[in-house]
C-alpha cells in the first residue's frame, strides 16, 4: 500500500465558508474507487487516502474532511458511464420530456448539462429536437459522446467552459446536472458559474444523492472520494437563493438509491416556494438532525457488513465459486469494510467494457465480461451495483439454469437461492 500527498486538508464548509466542522465518520484510509488496475499485484499496492465526513455547524452541510487531486478522480482512469443501466436511461428519457414541457423549451432552446458522461442524458433532449451541449472532464465519457453526435467540451466546468459555451452557442435556457454536484470542490464558485451561463428566467434543475436517504437507508458505500459533498436540501437551499435562484420545487426519486432534485429559476429575487418551503420543514425534523443517530451510524455499518463479510467466507471455506455482478466505484469501499478479497470473490463480471480485463483496487479481484458467466457458472453472485439490483436479477433469471444463491449487500443484506 503506498500512501499520498496527491490531496488536501478541507478545513472550510464548501458552501457557507465557516472552519466550525466536526467530524462525523472516519472509515481510514480507501483506495480511489474508480482506479482500476491492469495487474494484480499492482491493485494491491494502489494508493490509499483518507475517508471522513465532517459536518459544518453553521449551515449543517456534510462534506469531506479531505481533497484528492482531480486529475487522479476524472480526468485519467474514469471508466463510469451513464448508458450502461436501462433504468437510468429511461429516467432521462422522462426527465427530458418533463424539463421541455416545464420549461417550455423548443428547438431554438439550449440545453447544458454538467459532467455530461457520455451524453445519455442530452441525447434524450436532442432526440426531442433540443440543441444541447455537455462538459465533462473524463477523456473517454467525453469522446463517446462526441464520436454519437453530442457535443462535449472536454473539460472542467469553470469560468472558461463558460466563456466557450457563450461564445459557441450563447446562453443557456436550461441548465442540468445529474449525480454530478457532489463531486465539485469549487462548489460555491461552481454553482456561480451556473447562474451567469444562464439567461436571465432560465431554469436550473439538478439531482444528487440525498443524503438523508443514505443515512436513513445505511447506503454507506455512496461514500468515496469522488463524492466531495453529502447534500440535503436546506444548505443548498439557503446558497442558492442567496446568489439569486429563485427555488420552485423539491422533490426526491429512487435514482441511485435516493437523489434529491433541486429546481431553480433565475430571477434575481431569491424566493422560496410555499411547496419547496413545506419540504425544507419536514426535512428539519429528519435523521439528518437527530445527532444520537449519527453518532451510532458507522457501528451499525460495520457491524451489518461483518455479518455480509462473513457468510461470504463461509461459502468460500466450502469451496463455492463466488463472483460479483458490478464493479461500481461503491464496491471498493464495501469490500473494505467487509474485508473482502481475491480469495473470497474469485471474479467480478461487468457489462462495462472499460472495466473488463482489469483489477478491483485494493483487493486484486479480477474483472470479466459478463459472458463469463456461463463459463464458470459460480455457486454466489454478490450482486455489487445493489442500486440496479433489480434490472441485474431480471436479466440473470433469464440466463441462469444453474442452482445459485445471491447476495444484495444493501440497503439490508439479503439472501435468494435459485434452484
Amino acid at each position: 500500500m503506498q500512501k499520498s500527498k496527491n490531496y488536501r486538508i478541507v478545513n472550510n464548509c464548501r458552501l457557507c465558508d465557516s472552519s466550525d466542522m466536526d467530524l462525523c465518520f472516519d472509515f481510514g484510509e480507501v483506495p480511489l474507487g474508480n482506479n482500476l488496475v491492469d495487474s494484480k499485484s499492482g491493485s494491491v499496492d494502489v494508493e490509499k487516502y483518507p475517508l471522513n465526513v465532517r459536518r459544518c455547524n453553521t449551515c449543517y452541510h456534510f462534506q469531506l474532511g479531505v481533497a484528492v487531486d482531480p486529475e487522479k478522480l476524472y480526468a485519467t482512469n474514469y471508466t463510469y458511464l451513464s448508458g450502461v443501466g436501462k433504468s437510468f436511461i429511461k429516467h432521462f428519457s422522462d426527465y427530458a420530456l418533463w424539463a421541455k414541457e416545464k420549461c417550455n423549451l423548443s428547438k431554438d432552446s439550449l440545453v447544458v448539462d454538467i459532467g455530461s458522461n457520455d451524453g445519455t442524458c442530452l441525447n434524450e433532449f436532442k432526440e426531442l429536437g433540443i440543441k444541447v451541449c455537455g462538459v465533462d472532464p473524463a477523456t473517454v465519457p467525453s469522446k463517446i459522446a462526441n464520436n454519437l453526435g453530442i457535443d462535449t467540451l472536454n473539460c472542467f466546468f469553470d469560468k472558461d467552459a463558460v466563456s466557450k459555451i457563450i461564445e459557441n452557442y450563447g446562453k443557456a435556457d436550461f441548465i442540468t446536472s445529474h449525480n454530478v454536484l457532489a463531486h465539485v470542490d469549487n462548489l460555491r464558485q461552481v454553482f456561480k458559474d451556473i447562474y451567469s451561463l444562464l439567461k436571465d428566467d432560465g431554469y436550473f434543475c439538478f439531482e444528487i444523492g440525498y443524503f438523508r436517504q443514505v443515512l436513513k437507508n445505511n447506503y454507506f458505500d455512496t461514500i468515496y472520494h469522488e463524492h466531495l459533498d453529502y447534500h440535503h436540501a436546506k444548505p443548498l437551499a439557503k446558497f442558492l437563493c442567496n446568489i439569486g435562484f429563485d427555488l420552485i420545487n423539491l422533490s426526491v426519486n429512487e435514482v441511485q438509491g435516493g437523489s434529491l432534485r433541486l429546481f431553480l429559476k433565475k430571477t434575481g429575487n431569491g424566493n422560496i416556494s410555499s411547496e419547496a418551503g413545506d419540504f425544507l420543514e419536514e426535512e428539519s425534523k429528519s435523521i439528518l438532525y437527530k445527532d444520537e443517530i449519527i453518532s451510532d451510524w458507522q457501528h451499525e455499518i460495520k457491524k451489518n457488513m461483518m455479518e455480509f463479510g462473513n457468510k461470504i467466507k463461509e461459502y468460500a471455506s466450502d469451496g463455492k465459486t463466488i463472483a460479483g455482478y458490478g464493479a461500481p466505484t461503491k464496491a471498493t469501499l464495501l469490500s473494505e469494510i467487509s474485508e473482502l478479497g481475491s480469495s473470497d470473490i474469485s471474479f467480478i463480471m461487468e457489462d462495462n467494457k472499460l472495466k473488463v480485463n482489469k483489477f478491483m483496487p485494493g483487493n486484486g479481484i479480477p474483472i470479466v465480461d459478463t459472458k463469463e458467466l456461463f463459463n464458470k457458472k459460480p455457486d454466489v453472485i454478490v450482486i455489487f451495483a445493489w442500486n440496479f439490483s433489480k434490472d441485474i436479477i431480471d436479466k440473470l433469471k433469464s440466463k441462469i439454469n444453474w442452482p445459485v444463491s445471491l447476495l444484495i449487500p444493501l440497503p439490508k443484506f439479503y439472501e435468494e437461492k435459485w434452484q
